[in-house]
């Protein structure tokens, strides 16, 4: 009787052990983008940040369904969290920035592109062109 008790037990224990260590749910992507200058320098407080997915087929260009939209801190930077993992194209625009142009602009834009993946946090800096 006593043997079954100790195969009893050290079972339980290990039917726990596999809950634990099995099937997590899907993990959140997160990215964290920083907006800054063309030189680099000076991070871009207020930038409006859009992320969307451009798909190239057959010649013809078509906007995904997936688009995050969001704005900069002081620190210039912005986060998102996005479910499952996926690539997506990154517009920063900066409103009545300086431009070294003999017609200056409203507005100054920087691109480039993110990858989400599961369970990581990815970092991309955008360079605002003047």
């Amino acid at each position: 009787m006593k043997k079954f008790y100790s195969f009893t037990f050290i079972a339980l224990i290990g039917i726990i052990a596999f809950q634990w260590s099995s099937c997590k749910g899907p993990q959140p992507c997160k990215g964290i983008i920083t907006v800054y200058d063309s030189a680099g320098v000076k991070p871009q407080a207020n930038a409006a940040v859009h992320l969307y997915a451009q798909i190239n087929y057959n010649g013809a260009v078509y906007q995904g369904d997936l688009t995050a939209n969001g704005t900069t801190d002081a620190a210039g930077q912005v986060s998102f969290t996005i479910k499952n993992p996926c690539i997506l194209d990154i517009r920063a625009t900066v409103a009545k920035c300086d431009s070294s142009a003999a017609r200056p602009r409203d507005y100054c834009m920087g691109t480039g592109i993110i990858v989400f993946e599961a369970g990581k946090t990815n970092s991309k800096s955008v360079f605002i062109s003047q």
